[in-house]
């Protein structure tokens, strides 16, 4: 089994299109031509045997789903590639695996949730019998939403191109976190001879978009992109996809998942707790919930696999490297300078023991005096009112709500940069020689502890105005 050293090193996306038409079996299938992947073939006097997509991490390479290649070559190729990545020193794991390469003793596998499967032929029988969704698309109906089915052409065309990236980014301006790649990438204009589109239209102006992509061998499709305007009607995303399976089902199509819902089913303990403590920042419980109550014929296990030798929690971290494009210390910062709601949620809690705090404080040599005391400690209890008046019109949907909420963040955005200002004046100015008199003649973990009081009073504001100018620059999207 020869490697070609010019197949490893440059990505061909003919070759691995090839590949992914003769082979391509899984709902991971037709990512190998995303964005930021790199390609590794291996070859024979045959041709072309397989393929990896996978992402580059620090000291690792992450297979986006398992190699594109026969079912019989799949635990040989996979093979094959780790013994690749360890010449160059580097871990492997294969993200979003259906679970062959578990047959190799090579390889272990841990769950990391389950996609659902429909038979579009039955769709229409598993309808009549479900009468919440039913009802789901009447209200959807009834406020005027209507499907079109777009051609190649017809999503290259400039205005309605512009429409719906801005309906991508209203899309992403509600998420929590922010954008993800890997297997995740929204890439709905990329291939799109090779696409189905489908558009959910209110008043002229798109709602939700639905792309998929083929399952080749399986002569099915995967709904890789559903994408909901935050406004859109209830029942807008469940009428899309009930369009889209009859589509489908006119096509003697056989074969359609949603993809992956990440930590549904029986997942190990470790990520049962994830999937219950990280609801605030990505609600796997919800996700899964909308994609059963469309009632699935049945659910596939999806896995992580990974060599025996490696541990199980480095495989995961790589993944999850993977997704955030690099370090997890950066992405979680890039959450911060979101301002998600959850955070700011956490800003007013704090804002309690810290207005306390700062009222029953000695006056020095914290303040000048007691009315500078008296302000600061005013203003943080108007800014926590002031938050969760926020909240309250942020969780409101609508137009007049959208630009309310905007103004208010703007405004506390404005109020804290100030306060930033003011605190880190206040501390050159007057709190610097206060507590250096103060406690010049006491022990170093005194002098420590005064300044770091200092340093965290400085440091409060200025984090909550990067979060609120964040959170203003997300709901400026959303108003438009």
């Amino acid at each position: 089994m020869p490697v070609s050293s010019a197949s490893v090193t440059v990505r061909d996306d003919a070759r691995a299109l090839a590949l992914i038409q003769r082979h391509g079996r899984t709902a991971t299938a037709f990512r190998a031509l995303g964005a930021g992947l790199e390609h590794w073939f291996l070859d024979d006097e045959r041709g072309d045997r397989g393929l990896v997509a996978y992402r580059r991490t620090p000291g690792a390479m992450v297979s986006a789903g398992e190699p594109v290649t026969a079912p019989h070559d799949a635990i040989a190729v996979a093979e094959a590639f780790v013994a690749f990545a360890a010449a160059q020193r580097c871990r492997v794991s294969f993200f979003a695996t259906e679970g062959i390469l578990a047959s190799s003793p090579r390889f272990r596998r841990m769950l990391l949730g389950e996609q659902p499967v429909w038979d579009p032929q039955s769709w229409a029988e598993q309808l009549s019998h479900h009468r919440s969704l039913r009802e789901q698309l009447r209200r959807a109906r009834a406020k005027g939403v209507t499907v079109q089915s777009l051609d190649a052409d017809a999503m290259r065309e400039p205005d309605r191109r512009a429409l719906l990236e801005a309906l991508i980014d209203r899309w992403f301006a509600s998420r929590t976190m922010p954008r993800m790649g890997f297997l995740v990438e929204v890439e709905p204009f990329a291939w799109l001879a090779l696409r189905r589109s489908m558009v959910a239209m209110r008043g002229g102006v798109p709602v939700a978009l639905l792309s998929m992509v083929p399952v080749p061998t399986r002569d099915g499709w995967l709904f890789e992109h559903l994408l909901r305007d935050p406004d859109a009607p209830n029942g807008t995303a469940e009428l899309l996809v009930d369009h889209a399976l009859r589509a489908l089902a006119a096509d003697d199509v056989r074969w359609v998942t949603l993809g992956l819902a990440p930590l549904a089913g029986p997942v190990s303990g470790w990520l049962r707790t994830t999937r219950r403590w990280s609801r605030p920042l990505f609600n796997f419980d919800g996700l899964a919930s909308f994609k059963r109550k469309l009632r699935p014929q049945q659910w596939e296990p999806i896995y992580l696999a990974y060599p025996r030798e490696q541990s199980s929690v480095r495989a995961m971290l790589d993944g999850l490297r993977a997704f955030a494009g690099g370090s997890l210390w950066r992405f979680g910062l890039r959450t911060l300078l979101r301002g998600p709601a959850v955070l700011l949620h956490a800003l007013e809690w704090m804002l309690i023991p810290w207005a306390v705090l700062l009222a029953l404080a000695p006056t020095s040599p914290w303040f000048p005096s007691g009315v500078v005391q008296g302000v600061w400690v005013f203003f943080d209890v108007l800014l926590l009112f002031a938050l969760r008046a926020l909240r309250a019109s942020g969780s409101t949907s609508g137009a007049a709500a959208r630009r309310a909420a905007w103004r208010l963040s703007r405004a506390l955005a404005i109020a804290v940069s100030l306060d930033a200002v003011l605190t880190i004046v206040q501390a050159i100015w007057w709190n610097r020689s206060a507590v250096q008199a103060i406690w010049w003649n006491r022990s170093a973990t005194d002098r420590a502890l005064g300044w770091a009081v200092v340093l965290i009073a400085c440091l409060g504001p200025a984090v909550a105005a990067v979060m609120l100018w964040g959170a203003t620059r997300r709901m400026n999207t959303l108003r438009h």
